[in-house]
């Protein structure tokens, strides 16, 4: 059976601030497919990066959110 993981916003802001981390290597195991997270978390997760004008930041988001 394969399961779908749906990523809120906290662990969405830990992969950003802890690309290398223990939720990277979790979505490694589970495969990258099997991975997601709804539009509201996304638009939250950029909307935060940018308003703390944390451009490093923001682009990380991007990388992950597209």
């Amino acid at each position: 059976m394969n399961y779908l993981y749906l990523l809120d916003t906290n662990i969405i802001s830990e992969l950003i601030k802890n690309p290398r981390g223990v939720i990277f290597y979790k979505i490694q195991e589970v495969g990258e497919y099997q991975v997601c997270t709804s539009i509201i978390v996304a638009c939250e997760s950029k909307f935060g990066a940018q308003k703390k004008e944390l451009s490093k930041a923001y682009r990380k988001t991007g990388n992950y959110l597209g």
